[in-house]
């Protein structure tokens, strides 16, 4: 009987030890693939963008680059709740343009997202009674996307010249989804 439950435990200590390792092998779901970036997500959705729209465009018109103070001020994120980030948000009263994204460190994803999500809304609320070149449709098209701890804020969208009188900027958003996808593991 002993040599049973020694034979039984055994298996069970080595299929427990196989499936734990097994998981830990391969990439984890909701990583950038190795060697990717976040630099590098941003440059591939400008590239999207210049290749639909033409070379002279990108996801953020007239974009600054987001700092620790951006995050700290506006998204009120001080630097306990991420690890990296990286994007622009457009510095034009006109122009709603965001994308940017925020690597929360482990246990901050729901702060990171509330922040995110905040600043949509704030987004939403200052182009409602401004909506100059579509900047509230464009707003109100955005999204907060979640990939793993990496938490996208992407407010984009080109007008063309055939804009209809309220724009669509779906496309674009999903275009933008599409593009982040391909640089994560799933």
């Amino acid at each position: 009987m002993k040599r049973i439950f020694a034979a039984i435990f055994a298996a069970l200590s080595v299929f427990s030890f196989a499936a734990c390792s097994n998981k830990n092998d391969g990439p984890q779901p909701g990583t950038l693939k190795e060697g990717e970036t976040l630099q590098s997500v941003l440059e591939a959705v400008d590239g999207k963008f210049a290749e639909k729209y033409g070379t002279d465009y990108s996801a953020v018109m007239m974009g600054m680059p987001i700092d620790d103070t951006y995050l700290s001020d506006f998204l009120a994120l001080d630097s306990s709740t991420y690890d990296e980030y990286a994007g622009s948000v457009s510095m034009s009263m006109t122009n709603s343009d965001a994308f940017f994204v925020v690597k929360a460190k482990e246990g901050q994803l729901e702060t990171v997202q509330q922040a995110l999500d905040k600043r949509l809304s704030d987004i939403k609320a200052q182009y409602e009674f401004y909506p100059v070149n579509g900047s509230y449709d464009r707003a109100m098209a955005g999204e907060v996307y979640t990939k793993g701890n990496y938490v996208f804020l992407i407010v984009v969208g080109v007008m063309d010249d055939t804009a209809e009188e309220t724009p669509d900027f779906s496309d674009d958003v999903q275009m933008t989804k599409e593009t982040i996808d391909s640089f994560f593991n799933n």
